[in-house]
């Protein structure tokens, strides 16, 4: 993990623009998890027809994309730099996202961030993070996503 900032200031968060904001540990998804995402996307066979699904070629092992997506979250969370009581990410969207390589409950993933951009924006920082999610053995990465988030300071009570 050389190479990446390990603690920010809010008011230096431009300094990332161009850095490696954080490397991740590798990491599986276990059933539980991919039972859970479905659930909480109504994918049950109780209110939606699974045929399409459950045709697809790679099996019910199969993570679905948009769980790999979701979990820039929780990574966001565990890994960026930024830290205190009053900072806090609003998630503005996504430029560009693709799912590259299939991911397998079985499979070894791990994000790699950088921040391609730090902009002031207000009372915030408008940032552009370049997120790449290795999947281990495979020379293509399971998934690439052009994040955006409005860092911001909630005021003093």
């Amino acid at each position: 993990m050389n190479d990446v900032m390990t603690s920010v200031e809010f008011n230096d968060l431009h300094k990332l623009a161009g850095k490696k904001a954080y490397e991740g540990e590798w990491m599986s998804i276990d059933r539980e998890h991919l039972q859970m995402f479905s659930k909480a996307t109504y994918l049950d066979p109780d209110l939606v027809d699974l045929t399409f699904s459950k045709n697809n070629e790679f099996g019910s092992d199969l993570i679905d994309g948009f769980l790999l997506l979701s979990i820039l979250t929780y990574w966001n969370f565990k890994y960026f730099p930024m830290h205190g009581d009053r900072l806090w990410g609003l998630n503005y969207g996504l430029n560009k996202v693709r799912f590259v390589a299939p991911v397998m409950l079985s499979d070894r993933i791990r994000p790699t961030c950088t921040v391609s951009r730090m902009e002031k924006r207000g009372e915030g920082w408008f940032g552009v993070l370049d997120v790449t999610v290795e999947k281990e053995g495979s020379e293509k990465p399971a998934m690439t996503a052009e994040w955006l988030v409005l860092f911001l300071e909630s005021p003093e009570k």
